[in-house]
């Protein structure tokens, strides 16, 4: 009598709650939610020295990636569209990285000096909400 009094408070008690925590879901694919962005391409005559500005505009095609959560690896990937424009499309709510590359300038990226990271962390409270994270700014010579 004993044990099924203790399965019949279980069921009451304990199972609803197990239930809703195994309900939380992480960062992700498969909500409603949405983050956007641009990228704009700098032009710099000498890429460590700012004042060499030369022109700026939209960097076409561009490849943009998504990291979910304390994921490691890029999750997914976009490219920007003519006009230096991304989305990341039905993401559920939680926190985001997001980076594309750029050309080093600071001159110390020995390894590879075409590709440092420029990025942007975001978070997603609200499960239908269109996050804006503004302007990437990229930067390359003539």
């Amino acid at each position: 009598m004993k044990i099924l009094e203790f399965m019949k408070r279980f069921l009451v008690y304990a199972l609803p709650v197990l239930l809703l925590m195994s309900c939380n879901k992480e960062a992700g694919e498969g909500g409603q939610a949405s983050i956007r962005g641009k990228v704009n391409t700098n032009i710099r005559l000498v890429l460590t020295n700012p004042s060499t500005f030369q022109t700026s505009f939209p960097a076409a095609d561009q490849e943009v990636f998504i990291v979910y959560g304390e994921n490691i690896s890029p999750d997914d990937r976009v490219h920007t569209n003519f006009d230096g424009e991304f989305e990341f499309q039905f993401l559920r709510e939680g926190t985001y990285t997001i980076y594309t590359y750029s050309k080093d300038t600071t001159g110390t990226n020995g390894v590879d000096p075409d590709r440092m990271a420029v990025v942007k962390e975001v978070e997603i409270t609200d499960r239908k909400s269109t996050k804006d994270i503004g302007i990437f700014e990229v930067y390359d010579t003539n």
